[in-house]
C-alpha cells in the first residue's frame, strides 16, 4: 500500500528571554507530505468477520519539502520504520465500534540539522457507534491517543541530550461508511486537540481520510 498526505500547517512560537521579553514567530506551509509505504501487511478476522485485526510495516520516505531554519515544514527530512499491529472490532448486530492501533517509530537521523529523534511509541483507541443513514452507515464516536518518545534524540544537533517528548489528545470522530460501484468507500474527518503536552509543540490536529477497499 501507499498513502500519499497532504498536509496544511499554521505555527505560532514564542519565546521568553531572560529579560523577560518574549518574541513570536508565525509561519505556514502547505503540500505533498512525507509519502507512507507499506511493503507488506498480513491481516486476519473472526466472529464473523466483525473482528479485524492485522500487522503491518510502515516507512516514511522524506519526500516533503523541508527547509532548514523554517517554523513549518511539511516533511520531516528523515525516514521512519515504524511495525505496526491493529484491532478493530463493529458489531454487525449493533454497529458499536472499538478499535485500537499501536505502533513504535525508529527515526533515522535528519542530514540538514544532524539531529535524530528518538524511537517513539504511540497508542490510538476509538469507540463508534455506527447506525443507518441515506445508503450507508455514519459513525459518530471519540478518538484517544498517547505518545511517548522512549529513547534520546542524539547527533550533534542535539544539544539537550535526554528530550523526550510525549504528548496525549482526546477529541470526536465522524465517519461515514457506504457502497459505491460494488466497493467499500469510508470518509472519516477527526478533531485530536492535545491536552497534554511535554517538550513537544502544542496544537490540535485535524484529520480527513478517504479510503476505498477493491
Amino acid at each position: 500500500g501507499v498513502a500519499v498526505p497532504y498536509v496544511w500547517m499554521k505555527v505560532k512560537g514564542e519565546v521568553t528571554g531572560p529579560l523577560g521579553n518574549t518574541f513570536t514567530k508565525r509561519d505556514k506551509d502547505e503540500g505533498i507530505g512525507d509519502i507512507t509505504l507499506y511493503p507488506f501487511m498480513l491481516g486476519w478476522t473472526g466472529l464473523n468477520n466483525d473482528l479485524k485485526y492485522d500487522v503491518r510495516l510502515g516507512i516514511y520516505a522524506p519526500t516533503g519539502e523541508y527547509d532548514k531554519g523554517e517554523l513549518a515544514n511539511v516533511g520531516k527530512n528523515y525516514w521512519t520504520f515504524e511495525p505496526v499491529v491493529s484491532f478493530s472490532y463493529i458489531s454487525s448486530k449493533i454497529g458499536l465500534e472499538l478499535s485500537a492501533y499501536a505502533g513504535v517509530d525508529f527515526n533515522t537521523e535528519n542530514e540538514t540539522t544532524d539531529y535524530r529523534s528518538g524511537t517513539q511509541f504511540h497508542l490510538d483507541v476509538t469507540a463508534a457507534q455506527h447506525l443507518p443513514l441515506w445508503v450507508g452507515l455514519i459513525g459518530v464516536g471519540a478518538n484517544g491517543f498517547y505518545y511517548q518518545q522512549v529513547t534520546d534524540d542524539s547527533g550533534s544537533g542535539a544539544p539537550s541530550g535526554d528530550f523526550k517528548g510525549r504528548t496525549v489528545g482526546i477529541g470526536p470522530v465522524l465517519s461515514y461508511a457506504m457502497k459505491l460501484w460494488g466497493n467499500d468507500l469510508v470518509a472519516e474527518v477527526k478533531w485530536l486537540p492535545e491536552i497534554e503536552v511535554e517538550k513537544r509543540l502544542e496544537g490540535d490536529y485535524i484529520w480527513f481520510k478517504l479510503a476505498m477497499l477493491f
